[in-house]
This record gives structure tokens, C-alpha cells and sequence, in this order.
């Protein structure tokens, strides 16, 4: 295209011009500006850009009438044809128009198929945006739902049924069991009253007895100082009341034979007996007799021993001064000598060997053999309140009873720090018999008692072998123990 344009010169004659569309230049013939818009360079680059911008537009225009013919495509139902504006629109309609769903069901579409939600109650389907107001109202849920509720409270109704049941039964064995042991008990509480008639009077003859046996105990003063003086060591001061205790035990309050001339009958409450040389029986409680008889002397000898030994380990002044200080303590304080001396005493539970050889002898000492005949005989001396006890319970009546004045020692035995692990004592047939660790001795006493426990307890004695052997194995350390 070209512009034409006619001027007036100054001379008033009309000139012809040609103006380029591109850039607005004028030129006086179209060669010219033909030679303008085929040569020169910014009018070729405004060429240019304005056929790009042109293609550009026409391309632009191209893809919006594309573009508005496949919306258009788009945005009709495949199913029944029907037009939409928007794709959200199509959507809704081809999910949930009734007549729309039935033509894609005659189809027997994939996608409405697999869109439709069932209801497991009453199979019937349902588009995804109807289905929940349906589930809300379905008849059949709703029963099958109250079905459910009404079974869960039927069971948990039989679950509360049955626990009632088993706490009544439990209820039941529980008082069954208190009855049971109820009625041990005052079985027990019967025969502990009934035996608790006897028992002391028992214990008053076995006591009677044995202080009947006592020879009579010297506690002169010229006595007691001369042993004292002679026996009381440097040893036996380092050892506190103790050692106060095995010299005094060993040097005074024994016989000639080796027999104790003191018996303890209540170590708990420290009850001590002797003879007195005029032959009178004294009960000396907590020994105080005993103790005023050889305090000075102690004293004295124990402070000789305490300076020399100052003198010679002075670094031993605390050890020193805490033994003086205890055997001075001994009429205000003399509660581990006292326990010394019940244990050295004893009822005379042991004898010393050399007494029995030498008693074997004379008289083949039949008296003292521990046979299953004389723990059988004892046997009726077994109260429930050793029962009680447990093992220390069956200790204490062994001692006392058929064990009592049995049991063999060597001289040393109750200075010695190990005590040996065999029982010392004579068979039916007049040996003495070493048992280790007292296992025989052990079993012979326990078979003797069963039918004693049985009476007391209406139980069987041992019922579990582990219980059993640790039980016996406590009873019999306790016996080695306190011979």
C-alpha cells in the first residue's frame, strides 16, 4: 500500500509525493521508494518486526478458534450431547442427572460403574454425592446397627454374669480356705492349751534334773582370784567379755570331770543355776553372783595386762581401751558375757568325748545312744509353738528333748573359732558315729516327728523336696551351732 500526497511549492505548481507506510518517509516518485523500502535498513527492520507481529497475531487467533472448538468438544456429555460451560459442570451432570446415568448403564459404561458407591446393607447403588444421605436413612443399616448394639450388650451382660459368678466362687473358696485354717488353728490353739498344762511342769522336771546332776560350784574368793590370776591371759583379754567368759567357763565353772557346774535354763531372760558348796541350789539371774565373785579380780588382772601391753603397741591404745573399759563395764553391762556363758552351758547338751570313752568303759554307756526308738519317744514333746518357729523352733526342741546331753565334743570345741562340720554322737550298737554336716542324724529326726506334726498340724510334714531341704539344712546348721 501506498500513500500519495500533493504539495504546493513556492512557485504554486503542484508537486506529487509518496509517503512509506513503514516508517512515514516521502519521497517524490514510487522508483524511490520502492529503491527506500527494498534497501534501506531500518525500514526493512520495521518490515520485519511488523510482518512478525502480523504472524504472531494470526497465530494467536489461530489457536484461540482451535482452542474454542475443542472446549466446545470438551464441554459437551459424550453420553446424551448435552452443552456446559465448565468442566465442573459437565462433571456433576454426567455423575448425578438421572437420565444421563441411565443412558451410560444401557452403555454399560466402565466409569459410572466403578463410580457408584453400594450399600453393603441393602445393595442398592448410589453416586458418590447421594450415597451419604442414603447411608444416613437406609432402613436396613439402621436394623442390622440396633442388631449389633442389642448382641454387644447381650454379651457384655454375660460377661458381667459369669465374672459375678467366679468372684461368688472365689468368695466362696476363699471362705472355705479362712474356715480351713480357722479350724487348724484352733486345733493348734487346743492342743497348744492343752500341752502348755504339761509342758511346764515337763520343763520343770527336765530342769529339776539336770540342776540335780550339778556338782556344787566353789566361788571362794581365794578360789576365784588364784584361777584368775593363773588363767586369765593376754589372750583371753584381747577377746573383751568373751574371753572373760571361755576362762571362767573352762577353769571355774567345771568339774574335775569336765562337767559344767552352772546351768542356764532361760537364756533370754539370763536365768542361771549352780550348787553352792553347802549344797544349797542358788538361781542366779544374769549371773550377778557370779559376776560380783569375779569382778575385782578381772579388774586388777585385765589393768596389769592393759598397761604392759600400752607399753609395748601403744598404737593399740583404742583396741586396749575398749576391752578394759568392757570388762569394767561387766556388773553394769554384761550382756555378751552372760550370752557367752548360756551358750558354754547350755542344758548340758554336749558331753565331751573323753567323758564318754571313759564312761564306755564302766558302763557301755547305753544310756546315751541316739536311736529312732528315743527320738520316737520324745517325740510327744514336740509342741505347736516350736511348730511356729520354724526351724529354730525344731532346733530348740531337739536340744532340749531327745538331743539333749547326746551330742559329743572335744575339749577345745568352744574355743575353737571353725566349728567342726561333723556330729559327734553314739549309735544303738555303742560307736560313736562322725556324720558329715549331720545328714543322718537330720533324717532319723525328722521321720521321728511326722506323726507328732501330722496330730499338731493335720498337714504332711514336707511336701516340697526343695522347701524340705533348704529347711533342713537351716534346723541342722542351727543345732551344730548352739551345742
Amino acid at each position: 500500500m501506498k500513500n500519495s500526497f500533493f504539495y504546493l511549492n513556492k512557485g504554486m505548481k503542484i508537486i506529487k509525493m509518496e509517503q512509506c507506510q513503514f516508517c512515514s518517509n516521502m519521497f517524490g516518485d514510487i522508483k524511490m521508494l520502492k529503491q527506500h523500502q527494498k534497501k534501506t535498513k531500518y525500514c526493512l527492520k520495521i518490515q520485519e518486526d511488523l510482518a512478525r507481529a502480523k504472524e504472531e497475531s494470526e497465530s494467536k487467533e489461530l489457536v484461540e478458534i482451535l482452542n474454542h472448538e475443542q472446549k466446545s468438544c470438551d464441554l459437551r456429555c459424550k453420553f446424551c450431547g448435552k452443552q456446559f460451560k465448565t468442566k465442573y459442570l459437565l462433571t456433576i451432570h454426567q455423575t448425578q442427572t438421572k437420565y444421563c446415568l441411565k443412558i451410560q448403564e444401557s452403555q454399560n459404561y466402565q466409569e459410572i460403574v466403578t463410580s457408584f458407591v453400594t450399600c453393603k446393607f441393602c445393595n442398592k447403588s448410589f453416586a458418590n454425592s447421594t450415597f451419604n444421605r442414603h447411608d444416613s436413612t437406609c432402613k436396613k443399616k439402621n436394623d442390622s446397627v440396633k442388631a449389633d448394639k442389642d448382641e454387644e450388650i447381650t454379651k457384655l451382660k454375660a460377661e458381667k454374669d459369669r465374672e459375678i459368678t467366679r468372684m461368688k466362687i472365689e468368695k466362696a473358696e476363699a471362705e472355705a480356705i479362712v474356715s480351713i485354717y480357722k479350724n487348724l488353728a484352733d486345733k493348734s490353739q487346743a492342743t497348744i492349751n492343752e500341752i502348755a498344762k504339761q509342758p511346764k511342769y515337763q520343763k520343770n522336771i527336765q530342769n529339776n534334773l539336770a540342776i540335780s546332776t550339778l556338782t556344787p560350784l566353789d566361788l571362794s574368793q581365794s578360789r576365784v582370784d588364784s584361777i584368775i590370776g593363773e588363767k586369765y591371759t593376754k589372750m583371753n583379754f584381747y577377746d573383751g567379755q568373751k574371753g572373760v567368759a571361755q576362762v571362767i567357763h573352762k577353769h571355774l565353772l567345771t568339774d574335775d570331770s569336765g562337767k559344767s557346774q552352772i546351768l542356764c535354763t532361760d537364756a533370754e531372760r539370763g536365768t542361771f543355776h549352780h550348787i553352792d558348796v553347802n549344797g544349797e541350789h542358788v538361781i542366779d539371774y544374769k549371773n550377778a553372783h557370779l559376776i560380783n565373785s569375779v569382778h575385782e579380780p578381772l579388774k586388777r588382772k585385765a589393768g596389769q595386762i592393759a598397761a604392759a601391753e600400752l607399753s609395748r603397741n601403744p598404737e593399740m591404745i583404742n583396741v586396749i581401751t575398749k576391752n578394759s573399759s568392757s570388762i569394767n563395764e561387766l556388773d553394769s553391762k554384761p550382756g555378751v558375757f552372760n550370752r557367752q556363758i548360756a551358750q558354754l552351758t547350755g542344758k548340758n547338751r554336749a558331753r565331751k568325748i573323753q567323758d564318754v570313752i571313759t564312761r564306755n568303759i564302766k558302763d557301755n554307756h547305753s544310756d546315751l545312744a541316739i536311736t529312732e526308738e528315743l527320738l520316737l519317744e520324745n517325740s510327744r514333746f514336740l509342741t505347736a509353738e516350736h511348730i511356729s518357729k520354724g526351724p529354730e523352733g525344731y532346733a530348740e526342741y531337739a536340744l532340749e528333748y531327745p538331743l539333749h546331753g547326746r551330742l559329743l565334743i572335744k575339749d577345745d570345741y568352744y574355743e575353737s573359732v571353725q566349728k567342726p562340720s561333723f556330729l559327734k554322737y553314739i549309735d544303738s550298737n555303742g560307736h560313736v558315729v562322725l556324720d558329715h554336716k549331720g545328714f543322718a542324724l537330720t533324717e532319723m529326726f525328722f521321720d521321728s516327728i511326722k506323726s507328732r506334726y501330722e496330730e499338731l498340724t493335720g498337714m504332711t510334714l514336707f511336701k516340697d523336696q526343695e522347701s524340705d531341704s533348704v529347711f533342713r539344712t537351716e534346723f541342722i546348721n542351727l543345732v551344730m551351732n548352739n551345742i
